[in-house]
């Protein structure tokens, strides 16, 4: 009943996405899709690539979509990659990796773990810098990023440059006074991160894995800066405040930003609000690319 659920939704979105207006890509920027090779060698992975045409060496993004470990692609952030790595001057590549609860943890983790490996050896190969390589997502995307950057600083295979997280969970267990103050929240629920915590460990949710829950990890030393963005009127705010406090405890370089009167997703719905928040998102990038 979860799967087909899952599947249903997920054929929605692609039904109305097929019903859109497709956004046309500016003539300065190259897009592809492209497939690289788990490292299983079973399956493929595929990764939507933004480049400015004409450029070399260029800083690379490695980027994990929203959708709660269920739902999302790549081309959903195409309104925001087709302009910021332009704005940058940045290669992003962003992963399609493997979903719940057809595919629970440790899948996306790894689907995103074997592209930063495939990056540190052959990101020249799409015009990348292999030795500045950030790391970055959007919710549950960005907790993922999370997950890789504890688990590449663990194994020693690749430098992560930075961490950029952008309201993400860090615990299953909903305890903070953020998700009971904001339970019924627009866009984003106590009951729904209920859920999704449910799909993405399914029978560990009791005794999560390690490297699944980011503020349930014992060793946060030696991990990349980080920039964590969180919003005023989201359940999820003080997760993502107690990781930056638990990174900077560590003296570790953190950068936490809170946006004021932002809900969750506020920045995928055109106002004021999210044209100011994608011109801050700009300096911020510019400032991580300058240190």
């Amino acid at each position: 009943m979860i799967l087909s659920r899952s599947e249903e939704k997920r054929r929605e979105e692609m039904d109305l996405s097929l019903k859109e207006e497709p956004l046309a890509i500016p003539k300065r920027l190259d897009v592809r899709n492209i497939h690289i090779s788990s490292t299983e060698k079973s399956r493929n992975i595929r990764l939507r690539t933004y480049r400015p045409k004409g450029k070399q060496d260029l800083p690379v993004l490695l980027y994990f979509h929203g959708g709660a470990f269920i739902f999302g692609t790549p081309e959903q952030y195409d309104f925001i990659f087709f302009k910021l790595a332009l704005d940058i001057g940045m290669l992003i590549v962003s992963v399609d990796y493997r979903l719940a609860p057809e595919n629970p943890f440790p899948a996306g983790m790894e689907d995103g773990y074997n592209v930063l490996l495939w990056l540190s050896k052959n990101a020249n190969q799409i015009n990348g810098d292999k030795n500045n390589i950030l790391i970055g997502g959007i919710s549950a995307g960005a907790t993922i990023a999370a997950s890789i950057a504890h688990l590449a600083r663990d194994r020693k295979e690749v430098v992560i440059r930075h961490q950029y997280l952008l309201y993400l969970t860090t615990s299953h267990l909903l305890a903070t006074p953020s998700m009971d103050e904001l339970a019924d929240a627009p866009m984003q629920t106590r009951t729904s991160a209920e859920w999704m915590w449910k799909y993405y460990l399914q029978n560990r949710i009791t005794n999560p894995l390690k490297y699944v829950v980011p503020l349930l990890e014992n060793n946060f030393k030696d991990l990349p800066s980080v920039t964590v963005v969180v919003f005023e009127l989201d359940p999820l705010k003080d997760e993502g405040k107690l990781y930056a406090q638990k990174l900077k405890e560590e003296d570790i370089p953190v950068n936490l930003l809170e946006i004021q009167g932002a809900v969750h997703a506020f920045d995928f719905f055109s106002c004021r609000l999210s044209d100011t928040f994608y011109e801050q998102q700009v300096t911020l990038f510019k400032h991580i690319l300058n240190q």
